[in-house]
């Protein structure tokens, strides 16, 4: 019985082994859960060659058979199961997010991943051109570039001129040229996002700079004494001294780019700007730009009463009359926003300022409407410049010459007025000059008549200046739809002269007995005469025409533009645009300089817009030396001379509208949110080495 049970203790024994011996191996061979490692795709760009990536899973049973269970590839890739590997040469056009998923299994386990495959477009430079820089001024731009990862980025640059850097993370270009580094620059750009790289060559022009060119304005023009003024300097150029004379007495009284100076001296002030780069200078000169008066005075045709003071526009009079017959020298009249029916108003030899003000509606000009019972200014009595009329319209005036105003023996100022529907029953429809040589500046003439000469002024023994002004259906029965000049020798500069007509000769300008005429920068076109000469006759005159355009203008009897009627006449033409087909008469008396007989390319001649195209053979073709003095200024109050052609050099245009620069970029590229975003505007024309930019 012993012997027994010691042996069944033993068998138990050896079974509790031999258990505990098989669990300890269960363990160590246990296998790891299946799964895929792959946890991204790898990014790739329209057009690349061998594109190729690798799926990989690790534990189960290290025996995978793999699928790809949605999704589509890019155009041109293919998907191997055997090597779980996506690969070929993407297609271009495939740009965008591919959702993929793939499988893999052991058999035992399976499981799943989501993986998006990129594809970008091709990295590429689209900036195609460099605006020049100018020695001394500072220069940026900012490179373009499309597609890739446009948050990856990269710039850089090589070959460059050493004054020029760039910003690696946004492609700006910075730096100064120094004196004397003008030239042309060729160097290479090059941007990567990390997976693509592209390189570009520029080109970069490094200009001198532009000479000065002196302008100015200023916070107040008019005021009683002490009248303190602000100056502003707007001159361009590269400026490093400025000497201001405020008036014109020749000493310098500040050497301050933007000073202020108090005038305490009643009357008229000239003012004078000159500026130097420190080997350039230039000079501005605006004539009777501060008026420092004795008194002011108010007018208001709504609600003002000649029995007031006339001292504010609380006490303002009703009438002009009034307060003509009140002011005395270099006393200034403000007259408000209104119609007043008033006829031969005059100055009585007084230097007065006589001034239009919106005072009761904002933009309005006042009003003298004549109702055809007379004219509505009469000066003679030896009144000169400071005598002055501004800002008015006139209009309705009849009698036999000057419905709006006559000058005997006086040389007035009008500026910024408008005539239009003055009846002349003999001469001068809007203005009648004898012995008398006014200034006239920035007015408009329209739809005036006279029934023999002169639809809008008619000069004898005269000698006004006209410019910046517009001269549109005026006509004469007689000769001169526009202007008629006799023993006269008018100055006309900047203008325009459009539908003007005379039933005999001249359809603008008729020139007669010892008349000679001086125009610069006007342009004569659609104008016509019953007889002779559809812009200019001639008859014993002697006038001058430069930078003028004469086009499409037309005479029934002969000389659509000129007319010359006998051998005492001659006409010269000076860098014109000119249809010689149109010269008439004793033509061998007209001499061409440099002229040009092509179309000038207006704008949209047909609907009254004589601007210039930039394709126009009149863009940069005057000549600079016939322009009255630097800071002219074109009849739209713009800047006269300019690089209309961007050849480097500015020439003045022909014509009254000098071609000015345009914004030429039309569309930006997109922005994207969290992305730095930069882009440069182009332009062309004008003096690129000048241009200033704003945004609003």
């Amino acid at each position: 019985m012993r012997s027994a049970a010691v042996c069944l203790f033993a068998a138990f024994a050896v079974v509790a082994l031999s258990s505990a011996g098989c669990s300890r191996r269960s363990k160590k061979h246990k296998k790891e859960p299946l799964q895929i490692t792959t946890t991204s795709l790898p990014v790739g760009y329209e057009g690349q060659t061998g594109y190729s990536t690798t799926l990989t899973a690790t534990g189960g049973t290290g025996t995978y058979t793999w699928s790809m269970t949605s999704g589509t590839l890019p155009a041109n890739l293919s998907w191997d199961a055997t090597s779980a590997t996506i690969s070929g040469d993407i297609a271009t056009g495939t740009a965008g997010d591919y959702p993929l998923q793939f499988e893999v299994t052991d058999g035992i386990q399976t499981v799943t991943a989501d993986l998006t495959l990129t594809v970008h477009t091709q990295l590429r430079i689209t900036t195609t051109s460099l605006p020049d820089a100018t020695e001394q001024s500072a220069y940026s731009c900012t490179i373009q570039a499309t597609g890739g990862n446009s948050g990856n980025y990269t710039w850089s640059i090589s070959g460059q001129p050493s004054w020029l850097s760039i910003d690696a993370a946004t492609g700006e270009f910075s730096g100064t040229p120094p004196a004397g580094s003008a030239g042309t620059f060729t160097f290479t750009v090059e941007v990567t996002d990390g997976l693509q790289t592209v390189s570009k060559q520029f080109v970069l022009v490094v200009n001198t700079p532009a000479p000065p060119e002196a302008d100015f304005e200023a916070n107040s023009t008019y005021g009683t004494a002490p009248l303190t003024v602000n100056f502003t300097d707007k001159s361009t150029g590269t400026i490093t001294q400025w000497q201001w004379d405020f008036d014109n007495n020749g000493t310098v009284d500040s050497s301050d780019q933007n000073p202020t100076y108090t005038y305490n001296s009643p009357g008229w002030h000239t003012v004078k700007l000159t500026v130097s780069d420190g080997t350039n200078s230039d000079t501005c000169v605006k004539e009777m730009f501060i008026l420092v008066a004795n008194n002011i005075w108010y007018v208001n045709g709504n609600g003002g009463d000649d029995a007031n003071g006339g001292t504010g526009w609380s006490d303002a009079w009703k009438t002009i009359g009034k307060a003509l017959s009140q002011a005395g020298d270099y006393d200034l009249v403000l007259v408000a926003d209104a119609t007043y029916n008033e006829t031969d108003l005059k100055f009585n030899g007084r230097k007065i300022y006589l001034r239009g003000v919106a005072h009761n509606t904002s933009g309005a000009q006042p009003v003298i409407d004549c109702q055809r019972g007379g004219r509505a200014f009469y000066f003679g009595s030896g009144e000169t410049k400071d005598s002055v009329i501004d800002n008015f319209t006139i209009k309705n005036g009849s009698t036999d010459r000057g419905c709006a105003i006559f000058c005997d023996s006086s040389s007035p100022t009008v500026v910024n007025c408008t005539f239009g529907s003055n009846r002349a029953g003999y001469y001068g429809g809007a203005i009648y000059c004898s012995s008398s040589n006014p200034t006239i500046t920035h007015c408009t003439f329209g739809d005036n008549c006279a029934n023999c000469d002169g639809g809008a002024v008619c000069c004898y023994s005269s000698s006004p200046t006209l410019t910046n002004c517009t001269f549109i259906r005026n006509g004469a029965k007689g000769s001169g739809g526009a202007l008629y000049c006799t023993d006269s020798s008018p100055r006309v500069v900047n203008c325009i002269f459009n539908l003007n007509s005379a039933t005999d000769d001249g359809g603008v300008i008729c020139c007669y007995n010892s008349n000679s005429a001086d125009i610069t920068n006007c342009t004569f076109s659609d104008n016509s005469a019953g007889d002779y000469g559809g812009a200019i006759y001639c008859n014993q005159s002697t006038p001058t025409l430069n930078n003028c355009i004469l086009w499409n203008n037309s005479a029934i009897s002969g000389g659509d533009e000129i007319y010359i009627s006998d051998s005492g006449s001659s006409c010269t033409l000076s860098y014109c645009c000119a249809d010689n087909t149109g010269y008439g008469g004793q033509t061998g008396n007209i001499t061409e300089k440099n002229c040009i007989h092509q179309d000038p390319q207006f704008v949209d001649a047909a609907n009254g817009d004589y601007h210039l195209k930039g394709t126009s053979p009149c863009v940069d073709a005057g000549d600079n030396s016939f322009v009255p003095s630097r800071g002219s200024e074109d009849l739209d109050g713009k800047q006269r001379i300019v690089d209309g052609d961007n050849d480097g050099t500015a020439t003045v245009d022909i014509g009254a509208y000098e071609y000015q620069m345009q914004i030429t970029t039309t569309t930006l590229p997109d922005a994207v949110e969290g992305v730095a975003y930069s882009y440069t505007v182009q332009a062309t024309g004008g003096n690129s080495a000048n241009y200033t930019w704003s945004i609003s």
